[in-house]
């Protein structure tokens, strides 16, 4: 008998579980000639595995001082009955914050990722020591481990037809438009899944330093997929010689750097769920009002506490919309709060970089008026200024932005899947405590477009002119008083979303050529789209993204070539 091909050892002939045509399990142990000594060895598990690595969003991987210090910078509450206590410390804590001391704490140059954190196994049976070894102690636990270990128990029980698993039946073969696929895909075939099947998956957290760009981001997590993750499979005798990549929001936008900008080929295929792929104006109205709900108290109640941190990221900044959001139209606009006639429309040129992001007029990312909000702290050395003015650097970083953004322009992995949640106002049940509306929200509109209503209060006025308005006031919660009396508010969000993308921005990988695009929310294709749509943060806690990211992991497993047919 002779070897197989890339087996891990010729003193041992391995044979490994295989499927008849019903799924049944069974062991395949061909019959040795009289002089082959080597040991018969029945694995109970497939050694040939194929690593899925999740990266997951902005501000959901837990920061520590570098070095010796090691103390926990960042670690978001998690927000269920068990996280109840770090939640309340979290709150407390970021209540006496101010601008200068998140900047300070929220340095990247002197942060890494502190795999520290707490862990839940789920439905995924793993000891902590393989979770820790696989970094789940990296991210936040309740928005990524109970999807983390949905995908560990589904994928390695794909043919378990006979056993208490019955997701494969029930709703794995299900069509995929049931589930807003919007391209035509069938639904998997029993061809598909015995091929699938064929491999062992490993799921791993592939935490990052949100805070730097995303191209170094990428940099490291090539990194960690050839030096750890592929090498712990090496090491114990499995076979892996690619990896699949599930993201979540910004995760996507290291995903694209890991294999459009460092060409990492130890990639099979990309999940994209719930992407910026062209970036999200609330990242504008993040840095100019803070963010929204209780949890502006952790994240930045204004834009001094919010700017202090994200004008020093180049990370949240490669969050703001590109030259090609929407195509290059216009999503920056001031109209009469009245008439919604517009008085100003950017970017004209489909330069936002210019027209918004560096421009020094009140309506600019970072008006001349809030120049110190750029650097609370004052000659902070790590984010390259000594003193004098903070604007300078600035720029740097926004040029950085732009050329991250081109870099990575319409460019996907062949083998994407992506998936995004477009709702409007909540139909049908009111949800909430016992359906009755209590603590449920009630829609999740997203800004498509930031506009700054002009308010006049019923009075005539005369025309408003954005290019010579001088601003008396900014309250850096949305709201601006101007030297002619008159008061510019941020308007609310009304573009379909998940609270924080927007649909163009979520639409636009399967628009890009993306094998498939899952759209989620009601309104929308399918009989699971009847429920309301999910909060962008809570996305993977979704049995709509949990069936799109199985279906589209069973897919990419196609084109594995490592196990012997």
């Amino acid at each position: 008998m002779s070897d197989t091909p890339d087996q891990p050892s010729d003193t041992v002939v391995y044979d490994s579980i295989g499927y008849d045509e019903r799924g049944r399990e069974g062991v395949y142990a061909p019959l040795t000639v009289t002089d082959d000594k080597r040991e018969k060895n029945v694995l109970l598990q497939s050694p040939y595995v194929i690593p899925i690595v999740f990266l997951p969003g902005i501000m959901g991987t837990n920061l520590k001082k570098r070095g010796e210090d090691g103390r926990v910078m960042w670690r978001p509450p998690n927000n269920d009955l068990r996280g109840a206590g770090e939640t309340i410390g979290a709150l407390f804590t970021y209540l006496f914050k101010n601008a200068k001391k998140r900047q300070n704490d929220l340095d990247k140059e002197q942060l890494e990722v502190d795999p520290g954190g707490p862990l839940d196994s789920g439905e995924s049976e793993l000891t902590e020591q393989q979770m820790r070894e696989r970094g789940w102690g990296a991210i936040l636990r309740t928005s990524y481990h109970p999807m983390m270990g949905h995908l560990e128990k589904r994928l390695n029980a794909i043919m378990q037809y006979a056993k208490h698993e019955s997701w494969w039946i029930d709703s794995g073969r299900e069509n995929p438009q049931e589930y807003g696929e919007q391209k035509g895909l069938a639904a998997l075939s029993d061809a598909e899944l015995k091929k699938a099947a064929g491999y062992r998956y490993e799921v791993w957290a592939g935490g990052y330093n949100w805070l730097q760009s995303n191209r170094d981001s990428g940099k490291d997590i090539q990194k960690l997929i050839e030096n750890t993750i592929l090498q712990s499979c090496k090491k114990r005798d499995l076979i892996a010689k690619k990896v699949i990549v599930v993201t979540h929001s910004m995760g996507g936008l290291v995903s694209r750097a890991l294999t459009n900008i460092h060409q990492c080929d130890k990639v099979l295929g990309v999940v994209h769920g719930v992407q910026p792929a062209t970036g999200a104006p609330a990242a504008y109205k993040r840095m100019r009002a803070g963010f929204e709900g209780v949890s502006k108290v952790v994240l930045g109640r204004n834009a001094a506490e919010v700017t202090a941190v994200l004008a020093n990221a180049p990370g949240g900044l490669e969050l703001l919309p590109s030259a090609d959001y929407r195509n290059g139209q216009p999503w920056l606009k001031v109209r009469d709060g009245q008439t919604k006639v517009e008085s100003l429309a950017l970017p004209t040129t489909g330069d936002p970089y210019t027209e918004i992001y560096s421009s020094k007029a009140w309506y600019g990312l970072v008006p001349e008026s809030s120049d110190s909000l750029l650097d609370p702290a004052g000659g902070n050395q790590s984010i390259g200024r000594s003193s004098g003015s903070a604007r300078l650097p600035f720029n740097n970083v926004i040029n950085e932005v732009k050329q991250f953004h081109s870099s990575i322009s319409s460019q996907y992995h062949p083998q994407t899947y992506a998936q995004y949640g477009a709702q409007g106002a909540r139909s049908g049940s009111r949800g909430g405590v016992l359906g009755s509306g209590a603590f449920a929200a009630q829609n999740r509109f997203a800004w498509g477009e930031v506009t700054w209503e002009i308010q006049r209060g019923g009075a005539p006025a005369p025309a408003f002119d954005p290019t010579s308005a001088m601003i008396q006031t900014d309250h850096h919660n949305g709201t601006l008083h101007l030297a002619d009396g008159r008061q510019l508010d941020i308007a609310l969000p009304d573009a379909l979303g998940d609270g924080t993308v927007p649909e163009p921005s979520g639409a636009a990988p399967g628009q890009a050529g993306a094998i498939a695009s899952f759209v989620h929310g009601q309104g929308h294709a399918g009989s699971h789209n009847s429920e309301f749509g999910y909060d962008h943060q809570e996305s993977y806690n979704d049995e709509r993204a949990i069936f799109a990211t199985l279906y589209s992991i069973v897919k990419i497993a196609q084109s594995a070539d490592w196990r012997p047919e």
